[in-house]
């Protein structure tokens, strides 16, 4: 009986020796595994990370450089401007055909006169290029058409005449402001036109 309780008592450090290397390993083991856990987590977030900074560039791509710097100078241009003259594409020499955003020659001509009288101030001018269209087609094909007008007067004033992007705008009304009948060709013909209005810091 005593040779047995000795044994027992021999063997019980060793058991205890074993428990604890057994448990510290396991520590070990269980430490590595949530290291190994945190860092496929940050490389996660990481990746998360670019791929949102690649999103937004590709939105800041995507925005319109000239409406936004648009929205950027239009406080300011509320503030100083003042409507001091504006220029109707809508004449007989100027008309746009049904359907169409595309400047006939006389339209040019038009606008090469309004470009050097703009250029002879000597002071800041914004303009804002207004699309009109008559009242045939449905309310978003006209606004459609009557943006597409605007841009054709702002791209052609930029390339020709070389005047700032950041110093127009265009919006469009679609059938909205008629200035004469829809229901005459004459009238329609009216109002199938590009207003250009201008602001001079004063």
């Amino acid at each position: 009986m005593r040779k047995q309780l000795l044994v027992l008592l021999l063997i019980i450090p060793f058991i205890g020796c074993a428990s604890k290397k057994y448990v510290s390993e396991e520590l070990e083991r269980s430490e590595v595994r949530t290291q190994a856990q945190v860092e496929e987590l940050k490389t996660k977030i990481e990746e998360t990370q670019t791929q949102i900074r690649d999103l937004a560039k590709d939105f800041d791509v995507k925005l319109d450089p000239i409406e936004k710097a648009t929205q950027e100078n239009a406080a300011m241009i509320e503030k100083m401007g003042e409507v001091r003259f504006q220029k109707t594409l809508s004449d007989e020499s100027a008309l746009f055909e049904p359907d169409s955003f595309e400047l006939a020659d006389a339209a040019k001509a038009e606008l090469d006169k309004f470009a050097k009288m703009v250029l002879a101030q000597d002071k800041f001018v914004f303009i804002e290029i207004q699309g009109h269209t008559d009242s045939l087609g449905t309310d978003k094909y006209n606004n459609y058409l009557g943006e597409r007008r605007a841009e054709a007067v702002r791209d052609y004033l930029y390339k020709q005449h070389d005047l700032p992007l950041h110093a127009m705008s265009i919006i469009s009304f679609g059938a909205a402001k008629p200035v004469a009948d829809n229901s005459t060709r004459e009238g329609r013909a009216q109002n199938r036109r590009v207003v250009l209005v201008v602001r001079i810091k004063v």
